[in-house]
C-alpha cells in the first residue's frame, strides 16, 4: 500500500487568494498532525475552521474518495451481460471467477498476488439478501473478506472465521427484516445494500492450479428467492457502462480517472452516500456536505493535492518500519479514520483487516541502499524457529515487483517464495532466500532461489491469518548483500 505513496505537495508560494490560502494552510495542518495525535481525526476537524465552504470542500473529498472509488471500481467491473466475457467480471450478484495466476503479463493490477486465485463479486441487496454458498474447502487456505460501500471490511468467511467445512451464508442488506429459511449456516448484516466480495483461495504453484479453479468455481452467489433451487445465473444481462469521467487510463486503478479532481467527483459521492447511508455517528458530517454539492466548481486543483497529502500522512503515521520493511497497520476497517481510509483508496484499495493479513514492503537492503538486481546478489536468512509467524492453517510469501510494481520475467516463471514453495532449510535449521538475477551455484538449493530482475525492484511479505506477534514483536529479517 505504501508501495504507492505519491507525495502530493502545494507549491510554498505566496498567498494569492483564498483558495490558495486554504490549499496551502491544509497542507502545512497536515505535516504538523502527522506528528501529533490529532492525526486520529484525520485533519477534518478542519471543517470547523473558518474557512467557510473550501475548508468543508476539502473535508468533504477526503471522506468521499474511499465509496467514490469503490464505486467506480464497481461501474466498471459490473460493466459486463456475463461472468464469462471478460476475466474477472462480472454482473451484479454473480461471481466473477478467476482461471489463471497472476503472470508478468499481466499489467492492470498493481502488485497482484501470484499465489492466489481471486473471486469477486458486488453485491446488491436492495431488493433481496444473497446467499453465499461453499463448499467444503479441505486442506486449502481461503479467504472471502466483505466490505460495505465505503470499503470497511465488516465479516469475512474463510478458513480463519468459518472453517473449511460446507456452509451456506446469508448476506442481508440493513433494512431486512425476514427469517432466513432451512439450511442456512449464519446470518451477515451487512451495513450498506452495497457489498464488495474479494475472495482469495491459495494456489500451491501451477500444478496445483487446476484443484484450486474446481474449487473456487463451486463458490455460488443465489438470491435468497431462490436458495433451495438449481439456480443459474442469468446471461445477457443488460449492461449500464461506466461514466466516462471515472474510466481510468488502460491499466490504471479506477482513482487515476479523470473525474476523482473534476466537480463530478461530488456528484458521484452524493449519489453513493444516498444509496448507501453512513453509520448514525458520521451523519452530521455527512449533512455539512449540503454546502459543498451545491458549490462543487470550487473543487481546485490545490485541494486535491491537500487532501492528498492529508491520505499520505494518515497512512504514514499508520505505518511500522522494522529492519527497512514497512507494514501498514490499523487498516480493513476504518471508524471515523477517514484520511486513512481515502489513503488506502488511493494506493490498495480493497485492503483486508489485520486479522486477515498483513503486507509488508520492502524497497532497501540492511544499508538502505535501493534494491538493484544489477548490483549485486541479495538474501533473506530466517533463523531457525522464526519463519513468519501465521496459523498453521494459513500461509506466508515474498513476492518480488519491478519498480512499476509488476511481476518479473526470469527463466524458472518463479515469482514467490514462501511457507507453500518448498524451501530447503539450511543445516542449523535457518532458512535462506536467495534473491538473484542469475541461477544460484549447486550449493544452494533451487527451491531457495528467488528470481530478481537485472535492475531496481522491491518485495512484498504476505502473512495471512497472522499471529499475533507477527503485529507486535515479530521482526521480519533485513535484505543482506550476498556474495556470489
Amino acid at each position: 500500500m505504501t508501495d504507492r505513496l505519491e507525495q502530493a505537495v502545494v507549491p510554498a508560494t505566496g498567498v494569492v487568494g483564498r483558495r490558495e490560502f486554504v490549499a496551502s494552510f491544509a497542507a502545512g495542518m497536515i505535516a504538523m498532525l502527522a506528528t501529533s495525535k490529532v492525526v486520529a481525526q484525520d485533519a477534518l476537524a478542519l471543517h470547523d475552521l473558518p474557512f467557510g465552504i473550501l475548508s468543508r470542500i476539502f473535508t468533504a473529498y477526503i471522506y468521499g474518495y474511499a465509496p467514490v472509488a469503490a464505486w467506480a471500481t464497481e461501474r466498471i467491473q459490473t460493466a459486463v451481460p456475463d461472468a464469462n466475457t471478460v476475466g474477472g467480471r462480472a454482473p451484479v450478484n454473480q461471481f466473477a471467477y478467476s482461471k489463471k495466476l497472476a503472470t508478468p503479463s499481466a499489467t492492470t493490477v498493481i502488485r497482484p498476488n501470484a499465489d492466489t486465485i481471486y473471486t469477486l463479486a458486488w453485491l446488491d441487496l436492495n431488493e433481496q439478501p444473497m446467499v453465499i454458498s461453499l463448499p467444503a474447502v479441505p486442506d486449502r487456505y481461503y479467504l472471502i473478506p466483505l466490505l460495505d460501500a465505503y470499503t470497511n471490511q465488516f465479516n469475512s468467511t474463510g478458513t480463519r472465521t468459518t472453517g473449511n467445512g460446507p456452509g451456506d451464508y446469508l448476506i442481508a442488506g440493513p433494512r431486512w427484516s425476514g427469517r432466513p429459511p432451512p439450511g442456512i449456516t449464519q446470518v451477515i448484516r451487512a451495513p450498506t445494500p452495497t457489498v464488495w466480495v474479494i475472495g482469495r483461495t491459495l494456489v500451491r504453484g501451477p500444478d496445483d492450479l487446476s484443484a484450486a479453479v474446481a474449487i473456487t468455481f463451486q463458490y455460488r452467489l443465489i438470491p435468497l428467492d431462490k436458495y433451495g433451487t438449481d439456480y443459474v445465473p442469468p446471461s445477457n444481462v443488460p449492461v449500464t457502462n461506466p461514466e466516462p469521467q471515472f474510466i481510468p487510463p488502460e491499466g490504471q486503478p479506477a482513482t487515476a480517472a479523470e473525474g476523482f479532481a473534476e466537480p463530478t467527483f461530488f456528484q458521484a459521492m452524493q449519489s453513493v452516500i444516498a444509496a448507501n447511508p453512513p453509520p448514525l455517528n458520521q451523519r452530521p458530517l455527512v449533512a455539512s456536505f449540503r454546502a459543498v454539492y451545491a458549490n462543487t466548481d470550487l473543487l481546485t486543483a490545490q485541494i486535491v493535492k491537500a487532501a492528498q497529502a492529508a491520505m499520505n500522512a494518515a497512512l504514514t503515521a499508520s505505518a511500522k518500519t522494522v529492519n527497512e520493511w514497512n507494514y501498514q497497520l490499523g487498516i480493513g476497517t476504518y471508524g471515523e479514520h477517514y484520511a486513512l481510509r481515502a489513503g488506502v483508496a488511493l494506493f490498495g484499495l480493497g485492503a483486508v483487516n489485520e486479522e486477515d493479513a498483513v503486507y509488508a514492503s520492502c524497497h532497501t537492503d540492511a544499508t538502505g541502499a535501493p534494491l538493484d538486481g544489477s548490483k549485486g546478489n541479495y538474501q533473506i536468512r530466517f533463523p531457525s524457529g522464526q519463519l513468519p509467524p501465521v496459523n498453521p492453517q494459513a500461509f506466508w510469501s515474498i513476492t518480488v515487483y519491478d519498480q512499476n510494481g509488476l511481476l518479473v520475467e526470469n527463466p524458472i516463471n518463479r515469482y514467490v517464495a514462501g511457507s507453500e514453495t518448498g524451501l530447503v532449510p539450511d543445516a542449523d535449521g535457518s532458512v535462506t532466500i536467495h534473491l538473484r538475477n542469475t541461477a544460484p551455484p549447486s550449493s544452494i538449493p533451487q527451491a531457495n532461489w528467488l528470481p530478481v530482475p537485472d535492475g531496481p525492484f522491491n518485495l512484498t511479505l504476505r502473512m495471512y491469518w497472522p499471529d499475533t506477534a507477527a503485529l507486535n514483536t515479530y521482526e521480519i529479517p533485513a535484505v543482506q548483500i550476498a556474495g556470489l
